[in-house]
């Protein structure tokens, strides 16, 4: 009797072993197929924008591609992509409730942060910013920087419920940044050298504002009317501007202007 009850307690012992094993290659298995079936949504994503990208360049509609894919990716309802130019984000592409194509932000708060040279790849996890219409405060918001050789380029900026931002998510919107940051280093030309990068560097964003603006010629009045500031305050940018670019005149400094890529469109 004893020896039966000793073989059961052995077969028992046995069957519970073959089903943990069991079990835990049916976890195994699953968890295998789950990151086979992630590699195949990251590479489905970067063969789709790599082909965009040749096909059609840094376009509207490549860039609402990028943030359809993004928005499946993350399980984002709502997306954009900005891009820096004359000291202000402009909204470039975006889909769900978010500010309209073409909108200028200032540079301030947690976009100055996040965009100051040389940008450090971060994702940046927020709430209420100024870029979301839906009003709704329980969303979570998630802002990936653009940069080109650690040169600020914009931002994607994402934004749902229960973003999924784990590590295969973070490296995929890490090589997406630096793709398409250099899809807006070609649209936008030549890239500025270090010494003009260092001197735009010098400028607070409201003196880039104003150094963009000098080719067009605007006098101080029409410097604040542009800008809601008044004469007077856009004398003392001016002469600031003057300082740290080391030039003479306003001339001098609308040609460096010029040179830098900013175009008399004002």
């Amino acid at each position: 009797m004893y020896t039966n009850r000793h073989m059961s307690n052995e077969h028992l012992h046995i069957q519970t072993a073959a089903q943990s094993t069991a079990s835990s290659s049916a976890r195994d298995l699953r968890e295998q197929l789950k990151q086979t079936q992630a590699n195949d949504t990251r590479l489905r994503l970067f063969l789709q924008f790599g082909q965009l990208l040749l096909s059609q360049g840094c376009q509207e509609n490549t860039a609402l591609s990028l943030l359809q894919s993004l928005c499946h990716l993350t399980s984002a309802q709502h997306a954009l992509i900005a891009v820096e130019g004359m000291g202000k984000l402009t909204i470039y592409a975006q889909m769900g409730r978010t500010l309209p194509v073409g909108t200028r932000l200032p540079m301030i708060g947690v976009l100055a942060q996040m965009l100051k040279n040389p940008v450090q790849f971060e994702l940046h996890l927020n709430k209420n910013t100024q870029l979301w219409t839906h009003g709704d405060a329980s969303q979570q918001e998630c802002l990936i920087p653009l940069a080109l050789n650690r040169h600020s380029k914009g931002i994607i900026g994402l934004s749902g419920k229960e973003l999924l931002l784990g590590q295969q998510e973070t490296e995929v919107l890490q090589t997406v940044s630096g793709l398409f940051a250099l899809a807006i280093a070609q649209m936008q030309g030549p890239a500025p050298s270090e010494v003009d990068m260092s001197v735009i560097e010098s400028l607070t964003p409201r003196e880039r504002e104003i150094f963009a603006l000098l080719p067009g010629g605007l006098s101080n009045i029409e410097l604040g009317r542009t800008l809601g500031i008044s004469p007077g305050t856009a004398k003392i940018h001016v002469e600031r501007i003057l300082n740290k670019l080391g030039v003479k005149d306003r001339t001098q400094a609308a040609v460096k202007a010029v040179e830098l890529g900013y175009k008399a469109s004002h």
